[in-house]
Parts: C-alpha cells; sequence; structure tokens
C-alpha cells in the first residue's frame, strides 16, 4: 500500500476557503498534507479522521528565505500552543490543521484577515500576474496580427498553433485569476466590516481544463513533428522539452535550493537565482542553436534522398524528394541535374506544402533546364476558406512590398478555369509589363499556386495535368 503520494493542485493563491475544505476531505480519505511543491503537493498516509484546516497568510515570508524568521517561529509557537499544527508552508502561505473537535480560529478578525491576504498577493502574486497578463496581451495582439498579415502561415504550423493556444490560454486564466481576486477582495472588504470573513473559491475546472489543452497540444505538437520525418526538427523538439525546459527548472531550483541550505539571505538568494536562470537560458538556447547549425553544415541532418556536390569551392545540398508533379509530368524531357525539393507543415487546420525543382548549380545544361515551382494549401477546417481564398488574391505587393508605388503593384486577374479543372483561376499580372506565369488555382478544398519559366507557353494539355496532379 503506498505511504504518500503527490497531487498536482490548482487552488487560487488566495483561495483560503476550498484550500481549508479540499484539505478536511483529503484527511478524511486518509491523506495529511506535509509538503507543497512548485508543481505538485506531496500528502502522506494517516489513519483516517476528521481534521480542520486553517491556511495563513505570512506576508513577509519569501521563498527564497532560508529558514523562518523569528517573527514566524514565534507566530509558530503561538499556534501550538492552541493545538494547531503545522502541515505545510510555502513561501506566505502556511497550512495548519487542529484534531480538537472545535478549535478555536488562528484568525479572529476578518479585517485584519483580509488585509493579510492582500497585503500577500501585492508582494507576490499580484505584480507575477500582471506582469504575465502584460506578456500574455502583447503576445497575443501579435497573434492576432500574424493571423491578419499571414493566417495560412500562422495555421499551418503546429508550433505556431501551439504557441497562439498556450497564449491565449494564458491570457484567459491571468484575466480570470486577476478579475476573481479583484472581484472577491472588494466584496470581502465589505463583508469583514461587517464582521465576516467572505468564502473565496478558486476557478479549478477553467485551470485544470487550460493544463489538459496545454498538455494536449504540446502531445500534438510532438507527434507532429515525429510524424514529419525532418531530422532537424525532431532534434529540436527532444533539446527543447526534454532538455532546455526541465533543465533550466532543475537548474534554477537548484541554486535557489543551495543557497537556502548555505543560509544565505533571501536578497541575495533572489539575485543570484534570478541571473544564473537568465545566464543558464541564454547558454541553453545558444548552445543548441550552435549545435543545430553546426550539425546542419556538417550534414548531420541530411536525409537519405539528398545528395551534396561542390561548385566554385562551395557545398551545396541538392533534394531528392518525390513530387507529386514534375517538369517531366509536362515536358517531354529529360535532364540530368535537377534538385526536387518537397517540404511543408500541417496542423488540424491547414496543411501547406511547397514542390521545387530547379537546375543544380554544377548541371551541364542548367540555362536551358526549365524550373517549376508550386504550393498547395490544404484547407482542413472550411470555415478558413474564405479567409485563405482572400489573403491569397491580395495584391501580393500588399503582402511583400507596401513601399513600392501603385504603378508597380501586380495583382491576380481572373482568367479560364476550365483547362485546370479548377473552380476559379486567377493569373499574376504586373500593372506595367502584363501577365506572368504565375497562376492562382481553387478548387473547394484546396488553393494551388504555381510558378513556370516565363518563356514557358503553358498549354491546355499541361494546364489538365497540373490540375490532375495537385488538384486532389
Amino acid at each position: 500500500m503506498k505511504e504518500t503520494k503527490r497531487r498536482l493542485e490548482t487552488f487560487s493563491f488566495y483561495d483560503r476557503t476550498g484550500l481549508e475544505e479540499h484539505l478536511a476531505q483529503m484527511a478524511e480519505e486518509g491523506w495529511l498534507l506535509d509538503k507543497i511543491g512548485q508543481f505538485l503537493w506531496h500528502y502522506r498516509r494517516i489513519e483516517p479522521k476528521k481534521l480542520t484546516f486553517s491556511v495563513a497568510y505570512f506576508p513577509k515570508a519569501s521563498a527564497f528565505d532560508p529558514g523562518p524568521s523569528e517573527e514566524q517561529e514565534t507566530f509558530y509557537d503561538f499556534c501550538r500552543h492552541t493545538g494547531w499544527v503545522l502541515a505545510a508552508s510555502s513561501a506566505q502561505l502556511q497550512v495548519f490543521y487542529n484534531e480538537g473537535p472545535d478549535p478555536v480560529p488562528i484568525e479572529t478578525d476578518p479585517v485584519l484577515e483580509v488585509e493579510s491576504i492582500h497585503r500577500t498577493m501585492k508582494r507576490s502574486f499580484l505584480p507575477s500576474q500582471l506582469m504575465l497578463l502584460a506578456v500574455a496581451v502583447l503576445d497575443v495582439g501579435l497573434l492576432v496580427w500574424r493571423l491578419i498579415d499571414d493566417p495560412i502561415g500562422l495555421l499551418a504550423s503546429p508550433a505556431s498553433v501551439l504557441t497562439a493556444m498556450c497564449w491565449v490560454l494564458v491570457f484567459v486564466l491571468a484575466g480570470v485569476e486577476l478579475g476573481g481576486y479583484f472581484w472577491w477582495h472588494r466584496k470581502a472588504v465589505k463583508a469583514a466590516e461587517q464582521g465576516e470573513f467572505l468564502d473565496s473559491r478558486s476557478h479549478r475546472k477553467l485551470q485544470i481544463g487550460a493544463l489538459v489543452l496545454m498538455g494536449l497540444g504540446v502531445v500534438y505538437y510532438m507527434l507532429s513533428v515525429a510524424l514529419s520525418g525532418s531530422r532537424m526538427m525532431i532534434v529540436v523538439a527532444v533539446l527543447m522539452f526534454c532538455v532546455y525546459m526541465p533543465g533550466l527548472f532543475l537548474l534554477v531550483r537548484g541554486v535557489m535550493g543551495w543557497l537556502k541550505r548555505k543560509k544565505v539571505s533571501a536578497r541575495v538568494n533572489r539575485v543570484v537565482t534570478i541571473v544564473s536562470g537568465l545566464v543558464a537560458a541564454y547558454l541553453f538556447v545558444g548552445a543548441i542553436t550552435f549545435g543545430v547549425l553546426f550539425g546542419s553544415t556538417h550534414g548531420w541532418f541530411a536525409e537519405q534522398d539528398e545528395e551534396t556536390y561542390e561548385y566554385h569551392g562551395n557545398t551545396f545540398t541538392a533534394a531528392q524528394d518525390r513530387l507529386p508533379l514534375t517538369v517531366e509530368d509536362l515536358l517531354d524531357v529529360e535532364y540530368e541535374g535537377y534538385s526536387r525539393e518537397h517540404r511543408g507543415s500541417e496542423s488540424i487546420f491547414l496543411a501547406q506544402y511547397q514542390g521545387y525543382q530547379r537546375a543544380r548549380f554544377d548541371a551541364e545544361r542548367y540555362k536551358e533546364m526549365p524550373r517549376l515551382e508550386y504550393t498547395v494549401t490544404v484547407v482542413k477546417a472550411p470555415f478558413l476558406y474564405g479567409l485563405c481564398r482572400e489573403h491569397l488574391l491580395l495584391d501580393r505587393t500588399e503582402r511583400w512590398n507596401r513601399d513600392m508605388p501603385e504603378s508597380a503593384w501586380y495583382f491576380y486577374e481572373p482568367t479560364d478555369p476550365a483547362p485546370w479543372g479548377a473552380e476559379a483561376a486567377y493569373r499574376w499580372t504586373d500593372r506595367e509589363y502584363g501577365p506572368r506565369n504565375t497562376f492562382l488555382l481553387c478548387w473547394p478544398d484546396r488553393f494551388v499556386e504555381i510558378t513556370f519559366d516565363q518563356e514557358w507557353e503553358v498549354t491546355p494539355a499541361q494546364m489538365a495535368v497540373v490540375g490532375e496532379k495537385l488538384g486532389g
């Protein structure tokens, strides 16, 4: 039979009422709190009994303190003399229990109790939550801007979708926690003046739901990376989630714990811990970045279907991926020396794939070899179809270079979709030089942007092949 257990407790820091009720219920089930961790709370098995719990706040305490101050020790002695036993503490949060049937409360003045909670919140919780909310507002604003500027790039990337989801959840959680506290505090002050302590409540369902969504998002992202087949992406994801994040956390906690054991003052501990965390973060990221760049230039992440070649003293990589559409599918030609690259990204909303067929620099007929480039955007969430279409039809200068004079802008002009077998077709047109050899093709669930060499006269037969190969 297990004698200890760890639980993730999602109570609001100021929720004295909810904590006391929860801990009393745990004691009736045979579990007594004996340690409050950073994320997990530690319980030990006891004989199931009815205990009364009291949560007290000590505003002057800090997570960096080497031990309880004299004032805290005096407070603990007072509690012991009245039958209250310290179960666990963490910085300003002190948890006591009493085995008596009707114990005298530790706090008897609601006004002083509410004031103590508020001073504690102003010292730790409120500054951190306000800073977190400010950062979340900034990041959500940047996400909204990117959604307007490049919705396809954002929504087709699993990493971007995960980041967006996490920051939106952080914004909601921080906003709800702050709003909930200020609402409770305003009501609690009025109740305390009437001699009553207003019960507090957490937003546990919201917090648990957010944690579950974040966890599912991380799992989905890791699966997406694993299934992508990209060695570089897999290595970077493993380093970030399995080395960098846990390593940084353990280092910071280790430094803080070591300094506390050495009885270093809270002020020095705080400065050294924060500085060491920042330095370690920069060193970790720098090492990962350097390692990935070094490995990339030395072929550590080269795929099996890649070739390398020398040209004018430089080493180049020529991908040999399988493409859904090739120059050979459209022209009765056979050239040696092509690089064929197929890459892309996919999320639960969109999938976007790029195909490139270009001549290698060392090819004998380099200047004669036609090139082919295309991007396929698959809309997996139908409600995003209109947004993607509107974005793709934007004047390309509006997307790429807003500083150019209007006379130099280029745009998509409608053309006959029938040869392509598409629902709609557009041709990229320069206002000064006329049509170019780039087309936007629309099907019910996808868009295809395809570019041919300017000298390539695309025939209806070739258009039909493009529609057959890329139109889904």
